[in-house]
């Protein structure tokens, strides 16, 4: 599935609104939150229809998982091209099973936890809390793709500021380049980061770079560090992914890249990409493979994108705030 799908649903005493982008959802919150009865909302809608008082408005199916859960995988498998619900009561949504059934399907799923799913990469941006305003519920975001550095606790900088990247691949690489005299570490994978975090800044001023496209499990445990009096200044820096800040810069001339930039849901297909990181990587790699030059290798960074001016393109997509520490 791909697309931007808005979502109504109302009864007589409450009415939610949403739009849904990505294949995987998460509502977070605590009790009383409303986010029980959304998927109750959906589950008697899919009983009984219009009979149930409950009106919904959708461009694609909406269904709230319910039923035996040992027999989920069967469960998943009558599904296709729709919205599925999970409300927080359905422990195998924190499994490695789960995240293999999912992967490669034409649906979009809206999980509500209050607990990071760590076998799902989904963005930090689509983490989303649900506001009320009398009987009137949407979800507002919780993180932001950008994150500013955390300058109002008036800790001054140690001598040395590192960049704390999350693996050893191509960004890793184009980090520590421009990173000259400071130093650029790796966590060797997306859940070190927020431990390596804890050690890091008890004693320096720390940059972390990860990739938001698939970051969201671990966001809350990194800001969670960062938050703390005790810490030097932590800034965090969360593109879609390396590759995405490549197309970004204009480095490279892909047709349609402008749109794809602005619109992303239109061209990712949930049932061949689990995450935006692995579209924008996959979109750079066959762009490219048959240009000796500018050819992108993940594994190993073309010098073509750590020359002067691609480098200083590359560069500019990071926030001001950010740049300054280079």
């Amino acid at each position: 599935m791909k697309g931007k799908h808005r979502v109504v649903i109302e009864s007589e005493r409450l009415k939610y609104e949403f739009e849904i982008k990505r294949n995987i959802t998460i509502i977070q919150g605590d009790s009383a939150t409303g986010k029980t009865t959304l998927v109750d909302l959906i589950q008697t809608y899919g009983r009984h229809g219009e009979d149930s008082g409950i009106t919904m408005i959708s461009d694609v199916p909406c269904v709230a998982f319910s039923g035996d859960m040992r027999l989920w995988k069967a469960a998943l498998g009558t599904y296709e091209n729709s919205i599925v619900f999970f409300d927080e009561d359905h422990p195998f949504i924190f499994s490695r099973d789960f995240a293999d059934a999912i992967k490669g399907s034409s649906n979009y799923y809206v999980l509500i936890t209050r607990q990071p799913l760590d076998c799902l990469p989904y963005s930090i941006s689509e983490i989303y809390g649900i506001r009320t305003t009398g009987k009137y519920h949407f979800p507002e975001k919780i993180y932001h793709e950008f994150y500013p550095l955390y300058m109002e606790k008036q800790i001054v900088k140690s001598s040395e500021t590192i960049f704390l990247v999350e693996d050893e691949k191509a960004g890793f690489q184009f980090f520590r380049r421009i990173c000259g005299n400071l130093k650029c570490v790796s966590s060797a994978g997306n859940s070190n980061i927020a431990v390596m975090l804890e050690e890091l800044s008890a004693k320096s001023s720390v940059v972390v770079i990860a990739d938001g496209a698939a970051f969201g499990a671990y966001i809350s445990r990194v800001r969670a560090v960062a938050m703390r009096k005790d810490r030097f200044d932590i800034g965090m820096f969360f593109p879609e992914s390396f590759e995405w800040m490549i197309l970004k810069s204009g480095v490279l001339d892909i047709k349609n890249a402008a749109d794809i930039l602005t619109y992303p849901e239109n061209y990712i297909d949930s049932s061949l990409y689990f995450s935006w990181e692995r579209y924008f990587t996959h979109l750079v790699e066959s762009s490219t493979k048959d240009d000796r030059i500018r050819r992108y290798d993940k594994s190993k960074l073309n010098a073509y994108y750590l020359d002067g001016k691609n480098k200083e393109a590359i560069l500019n997509v990071i926030p001001e705030e950010l740049r300054e520490y280079l």
